[in-house]
């Protein structure tokens, strides 16, 4: 089971400028995408999909991440056909 940390890119987050600090950081903790997680990024945010839990929940705290729930990812994967 996986679990899906988002961090979103808008301005009105403190993120938009520190990205590649979250994405060093992330690579620090828990080595290359591919082993432990992976990530996709589109113009509004970055998911990092984690294979445990805990990971995922350690990441989510520490860059103030959304862990998005599998059922919200499933209705955006039917929502993009669906268009």
């Amino acid at each position: 089971m996986t679990s899906t940390v988002r961090i979103p890119w808008d301005r009105n987050y403190d993120n938009e400028y520190k990205w590649n600090e979250v994405c060093a950081r992330a690579i620090e903790m828990f080595g290359l995408p591919g082993d432990k997680f992976e990530t996709h990024a589109n113009i509004h945010y970055m998911d990092f999909i984690f294979k445990s839990n805990k990971d995922a929940l350690m990441f989510a705290i520490e860059h103030n991440g959304i862990i998005v729930p599998n059922e919200d990812l499933t209705v955006e994967a039917v929502g993009r056909y669906m268009q």
